[in-house]
């Protein structure tokens, strides 16, 4: 399964977060220092294009509009976030009859339920190592698939580089395959942290396993911090960042059997440190560039 050289580099939920002590309070609060208002796109030295608008409510993100989906072919559609006690609770897509519940224990993140049309499309249970996540469990339900749908949330989007999403996402739809409707099956996606970015990424399901190795640079990522790290692979947001870590990704190495692949990233940065520019590109294919605009 080789990587696409689609936009399916450009995934993963995006929030601003503070990189000061505030990081360490509960889960899902997210008090940023500096908040996104928009976002752009090139590929292949094409002009700039709207990807993404971001609404905030004080302090608190409120609404994101995404102008595409990954090929850029989709109707623009909206995410709606609720809260309760400053934390991000539920996540609406009401163009697709799709939302996320977040279930939390204590400070901590413990599940992720995607629903589609009012049924459950897919769970994610979170565990820990002190207050890292250590490992993340995927239940999935192919129910929702009959009518040919294709979620647009997904909790992965917002912890995890999309590189990484989607090939996890080329894994989950071929195990679906193999499998009758009404049949649920489960993945797992192993965490090890170096400091505080993670360095590398396990995913093992049905025989499947992939691996994925991680190395960032010395600046602010503008999505640390959104639910502590923790989220999905099927949608929206940025482009080899993980909410999870600290820091910007700068390459992704993809093994699966006898074969790798690397992904590379590039950035341009304000004063602050924050990235304004992300270009991207499979080290294989280094003229196939794709690149972000960050607006603060």
């Amino acid at each position: 399964m080789k990587t696409s050289k689609s936009l399916s580099l450009v995934l993963g939920l995006v929030l601003t977060a503070s990189l000061s002590a505030c990081q360490k309070e509960k889960t899902g609060v997210y008090q940023p220092t500096k908040k996104i208002q928009q976002i752009y796109y090139s590929w292949r030295n094409s002009e700039k294009e709207p990807f993404q608008h971001w609404e905030w409510n004080g302090d608190k993100l409120s609404i994101i509009t995404h102008y595409t989906d990954y090929d850029l072919k989709d109707d623009a559609w909206i995410e709606n976030f609720t809260y309760e006690n400053n934390r991000i609770t539920r996540i609406d897509n009401y163009t697709h009859s799709e939302y996320i519940t977040y279930d939390y224990d204590g400070d901590h993140l413990k599940s992720a339920t995607v629903f589609y049309r009012n049924a459950i499309a897919c769970t994610w249970a979170i565990s820990y190592d002190g207050d890292k996540i250590s490992k993340m469990t995927g239940t999935f339900f192919d129910t929702y698939k009959k009518d040919g749908a294709k979620l647009h949330l997904n909790p992965l989007s917002h912890l995890l580089p999309p590189d990484v999403c989607t090939r996890i996402d080329k894994c989950e739809r071929q195990m679906a395959q193999q499998r009758h409707e009404e049949e649920s099956y489960t993945i797992a996606l192993l965490l090890t942290w170096t400091g505080d970015n993670i360095s590398k990424i396990v995913f093992t399901g049905d025989g499947e396993y992939l691996e994925f190795l991680l190395q960032y640079d010395d600046k602010n990522c503008p999505l640390y911090g959104l639910m502590g790290g923790i989220e999905d692979y099927l949608v929206s947001f940025t482009y080899g960042h993980t909410t999870f870590s600290k820091n910007n990704v700068t390459s992704i190495i993809m093994k699966e059997d006898d074969y790798a692949d690397t992904i590379c990233f590039a950035y341009q940065y304000d004063s602050d440190k924050y990235p304004v520019l992300q270009t991207s590109y499979e080290a294989y294919d280094p003229d196939d560039k794709q690149v972000f605009y960050f607006e603060y």
